[in-house]
């Protein structure tokens, strides 16, 4: 019976970790099958775990780093989301693609952030 108490400030904790989540991504409408970023309130936001939100203004450039022998002879791949800030940070996010997503491959993604506005690089790694 006493170890059972022991077991609630870690439940309390996975909860609230888990609130957390549920809450931040409640935040965005646009996020369900979006793919590894999408666009809201003048805002890319990678679409992570905890969905990050940058401005546009803020946003120097964004770099696509994916490999075309991987995207040419399977249905999954692998890109890196690199947003460049004018400050000079950057923002690195991994994203595990599919064919499904409403941006399914990096050449829909470069079409979607140069119709915003955005300037985009893809690199061939």
């Amino acid at each position: 019976m006493y170890s059972f108490f022991l077991w609630i400030p870690y439940i309390v904790v996975i909860g609230a970790i888990l609130y957390f989540f549920v809450y931040k991504r409640s935040k965005f409408k646009n996020r369900a099958g979006a793919g590894a970023f999408f666009f809201e309130n003048d805002c890319l936001v990678l679409n992570t775990g905890v969905p990050y939100p940058i401005p546009f203004g803020e946003i120097e450039r964004v770099e696509l780093h994916y490999n075309q022998l991987e995207l040419d002879r399977r249905l999954s791949y692998g890109l890196w989301v690199w947003v460049v800030r004018k400050n000079g940070k950057i923002k690195r996010v991994y994203y595990k693609g599919y064919r499904t997503a409403k941006l399914a491959l990096p050449s829909d993604m470069k079409a979607a952030l140069e119709e915003h506005g955005l300037r985009v690089c893809m690199v061939d790694r």
